[in-house]
């Protein structure tokens, strides 16, 4: 990968939509599916982010993790490839 983030972004591969159907068949567009989080892979990671001191302030994610983030997040697309701040992501999913 040519992408090296920095500060406080990341590199995101969403994860494919899988289509939402009803009960009786019908797939809902993601126009009706507002509140619906989305899962990605963190591809890339910065190091971290300097404080106003100059202490460096580590990331909570590290490449590998699974994160779930909004579908209105402010993202930047870069190809296949999305890149956020960490303030954009909503939770880390991890096994038990």
């Amino acid at each position: 990968m040519r992408l090296k983030p920095v500060n406080d972004k990341i590199v995101v591969k969403p994860n494919e939509n899988k289509e939402e159907k009803t009960s009786g068949g019908i797939i809902l567009p993601d126009t009706v599916q507002d509140g619906k989080l989305l899962e990605g892979k963190v591809i890339a990671a910065s190091e971290g982010m300097y404080s106003a001191q100059g202490t460096m302030i580590p990331l909570v994610v590290s490449e590998g993790d699974t994160i779930l983030y909004n579908k209105h997040a402010q993202v930047h697309e870069h190809g296949e490839f999305l890149i956020m701040s960490v303030n954009e992501i909503l939770s880390i999913v991890r096994d038990k």
